[in-house]
C-alpha cells in the first residue's frame, strides 16, 4: 500500500493558505504545520508513503485528526504557526532552547526602570520590559563595569513609594537613589537611555554625549562634575576594547547562519552594530523526533522572536527564495522594515558570511569532538563496571538538609553524558524530621521508581554517598521488582571511590578519565540543586516562624512591612518609631521583642 487513509476527506480541505493542527487519539497536538495551499500540503503526507522519511511515516501513523485555520497569507500563517507551537509545544515540532543557557539583560517598563540579568525567557513580556541578549560570556563584568557609568537600581525596592532612606548602593555612587530622591527623574532617565543606547550599539552617540557634558561642566567652572564624566568616558573607553572587529560605523545587521548535520541542526549568528561585531550565538537543535515542513522559516523566526531585529541581516543564497516570506514575518511581529542580503559575488558581505561558517563549522568540531568523548567515557563506564547498558541516561541522587530540617532529594539526569534541567526533579522529604539520609534516600527512590513505567527507567542511578546508601537504594530496587532494568553504583565524596550494587570492592578511575569526570559533574549538579531548593525551603521557614507567629501580623501587614524594609534582619533593627509606620504601637513592641 502506498497510501494512508486520512482522517479527514482530502477533496474537503480548503485550497487557501493556513494553518494545520495534527492531534493523535488522545487529542494531543503532535504537530503544528503551516502552507501556502493547505490541501496540497496536508494530502503530502498520506501519499507515496515510501519516499517517507521514517520521522514523517512515525508521525503519519499517529495523526486521528486534523484542525485548519484559514489566512489571508502565508505571513499570516507564520505568525499563526508559532504562536501554536508556543502554546502546544508539540511533539514533532522543534523549540529552541537556548534560553536557559545563556543571559539577557532586562530593563524595566516603570517610573525608575531597574536593571536585571535573567537566564530563562519563558516568561518574557515586551510589555513590561526590554529584554537584549543573549549574551555568551562577559556580560556580568560589562553589567557591573555599566553601573558604575550610569548609576541604575538592580533592587526590588517599590518605586511608588516614597523611603525614608536610601540603600548602601546611593553612597557608594551606583545609583542615584530614586527609592527617596523622587526629583532625579531626569538624571536617572538619561542613564537609562545610555544603557540602553549601549546595549543597542551606539556607543559613539554615548562618548559623545558625555564629552559634552564634560566640557559644558568645565566651561561652568564646575570641576567635580567635569572629572565624574571625563572618569565616566575613560571607563566606557576600556570597556570598548576589546571590540577589535570594526567596519563602516553605521552598518547594523546579523550575519546568521545554518548548517544542518545527521539529527542535529546547528545555528551561529554574528551580531554587528556601529560596524563592530559585538556578539555571537551558537545554538544546536535536536531533530532527533522532529518532523519539520520548513526548518529554515521556523528556527529563524524562533531565533529573532525574543530579540531585536538590526537592519540588515546576511542569510546564504539558497534561503532568496524565503525572503519576501520573512520580511512580512519581522513587519508584522516587529513592525519592523529589515533589508535581507544574499551576497554571492566577492564583497564585504560575502566576508562576513563565510566569516559566520567559519564560526558555526568551529562549534560544530567542538560539539562533535566533546560527543566523541562523552561516547567514550560512556563506553568505558560500561566496560569497567561491568553493567548491562551503555549508560545513556543516568538519574543522580543526593540528599541536603540540616539536623534532618527542610529535608530535600535532588535527582539530576544526564542524558548521553550531558546534564538535562527539564528532566531535574526534587523530592521535600515528608516522612522524617530528624537526620536520617538512610531513610530519606529510601522515601526520594520509593517515590521516584514505583510508579513510573519500565521504558523510563534509566540504565544507571548514581548515588551521592557510601555503601550505606547503595544499599538503601538496592533494596528499593529489589522491593518493586525492577532490579533486572537498571545498575545502581555509588560515589563516595573524599576518595571519589566508585561502589556497585551487590559488590564489596570500590572501582577505581584515574582523576583525569572521562568516565569518572561524567559522574562527578552530575553529583555535583544535584548537590548544586539539591542546595538550591533547600535554602529556598529553609529561607521561607524562617519568613514564616518569624513574622507569622506573631497575633496581629496576616498577610497584608507582613508584605508591608517586608516592602518596606527588605529582609527580615531589617526589620528585627528597625526601631519602634519606624515600625509604627507600618503596624499599631503593640505590634511594633512584639517584633521587637521576638
Amino acid at each position: 500500500m502506498n497510501n494512508i487513509e486520512p482522517p479527514v476527506k482530502l477533496n474537503e480541505i480548503p485550497l487557501n493558505p493556513g494553518t494545520y493542527i495534527m492531534k493523535n487519539e488522545k487529542g494531543r497536538v503532535i504537530y503544528v504545520g503551516k502552507a501556502k495551499n493547505l490541501r496540497n500540503r496536508v494530502s503530502s503526507y498520506f501519499k507515496n508513503i515510501s519516499s517517507h522519511t521514517v520521522k514523517t511515516l512515525e508521525l503519519v501513523k499517529n495523526i486521528r485528526s486534523i484542525e485548519f485555520f484559514i489566512c489571508q497569507n502565508e505571513v499570516e500563517a507564520l505568525i499563526l504557526e508559532n504562536n501554536l507551537i508556543k502554546k502546544h509545544k508539540p511533539k514533532y515540532n522543534i523549540m529552541l532552547k537556548d534560553e536557559k543557557t545563556y543571559p539577557y539583560i532586562k530593563i524595566s517598563k516603570e517610573a525608575f526602570p531597574k536593571i536585571e540579568i535573567v537566564r530563562s525567557t519563558k516568561k518574557l513580556d515586551s510589555k513590561e520590559a526590554e529584554y537584549f541578549g543573549p549574551y555568551p560570556m562577559g556580560i556580568y563584568f560589562a553589567v557591573k563595569s555599566l553601573l558604575k557609568i550610569f548609576p541604575i537600581r538592580d533592587c526590588n525596592r517599590n518605586m511608588e513609594k516614597q523611603y525614608d532612606r536610601p540603600c548602601l548602593k546611593y553612597y557608594m555612587n551606583l545609583c542615584t537613589g530614586p527609592c527617596v530622591y523622587k526629583d532625579s527623574v531626569t538624571e536617572y532617565n538619561e542613564n537609562v537611555n545610555n544603557f540602553r543606547n549601549f546595549l543597542k550599539g551606539h556607543q559613539n552617540k554615548i562618548l559623545g554625549s558625555l564629552e559634552a557634558r564634560m566640557k559644558e561642566f568645565s566651561e561652568n567652572m564646575e570641576f567635580e562634575r567635569a572629572i565624574r564624566e571625563r572618569e565616566k568616558i575613560v571607563s566606557l573607553k576600556k570597556l570598548l576594547q576589546n571590540q577589535v572587529i570594526e567596519y563602516s560605523k553605521e552598518i547594523d545587521e546579523d550575519v546568521f547562519v545554518i548548517d544542518q548535520i545527521g539529527e542535529k541542526s546547528f545555528i551561529c549568528v554574528l551580531d554587528i552594530r556601529e560596524g563592530k561585531i559585538i556578539n555571537k550565538n551558537h545554538i544546536y537543535v535536536s531533530l532527533e523526533n522532529v518532523q519539520e515542513d520548513d526548518l529554515f522559516h521556523r528556527i529563524f523566526t524562533a531565533y529573532y522572536e525574543k530579540r531585536n531585529i538590526p537592519k540588515n541581516i546576511i542569510l546564504d543564497k539558497k534561503y532568496e527564495e524565503d525572503g519576501d516570506l520573512i520580511k512580512g514575518w519581522v513587519k508584522a511581529e516587529k513592525n519592523k522594515d529589515v533589508k535581507l542580503y544574499f551576497p554571492s559575488i566577492d564583497s564585504r558581505r560575502k566576508q562576513l558570511l563565510e566569516m559566520g561558517y567559519l564560526n558555526l563549522n568551529e562549534e560544530v568540531e567542538k560539539y562533535f569532538k566533546q560527543k566523541k568523548i562523552l561516547e567514550e567515557g560512556l563506553a568505558k563506564l560500561k566496560i569497567e563496571l561491568n553493567l548491562r547498558k551503555l549508560p545513556r541516561r543516568i538519574d543522580c541522587f543526593d540528599i541536603s538538609n540540616i539536623q534532618g530540617k527542610d529535608a530535600v532529594a535532588a535527582m539530576t539526569v544526564a542524558i548521553d553524558g550531558n546534564p538535562d534541567p527539564s528532566k531535574y526533579r526534587h523530592f521535600k522529604i515528608q516522612t522524617k524530621d530528624t537526620p536520617d539520609d538512610f531513610h530519606m534516600m529510601r522515601e526520594a527512590l520509593t517515590r521516584r521508581y514505583s510508579k513510573i513505567p519500565d521504558e523510563e527507567f534509566p540504565e544507571l542511578i548514581l548515588i551521592d554517598g557510601g555503601k550505606g546508601q547503595l544499599g538503601v537504594a538496592t533494596e528499593v530496587i529489589d522491593s518493586i521488582d525492577k532490579s533486572h532494568l537498571v545498575d545502581i553504583i555509588s560515589i563516595a565524596k573524599r576518595e571519589e571511590e566508585i561502589f556497585k550494587s551487590r559488590e564489596r570492592e570500590p572501582y577505581i578511575f584515574s582523576k583525569s578519565d572521562e568516565a569518572l569526570k561524567i559522574l562527578q559533574r552530575i553529583r555535583d549538579e544535584a548537590h548544586r540543586f539539591g542546595i538550591t531548593y533547600h535554602r529556598k525551603l529553609r529561607s521561607k521557614r524562617n519568613v514564616k516562624s518569624f513574622l507569622d507567629d506573631i497575633y496581629g501580623i496576616g498577610p497584608k501587614r507582613k508584605k508591608e512591612l517586608i516592602n518596606k524594609f527588605g529582609t527580615m534582619k531589617n526589620i528585627k533593627e528597625a526601631s519602634i518609631e519606624e515600625l509604627r509606620k507600618i503596624v499599631p504601637e503593640d505590634i511594633a513592641i512584639k517584633i521587637k521583642e521576638s
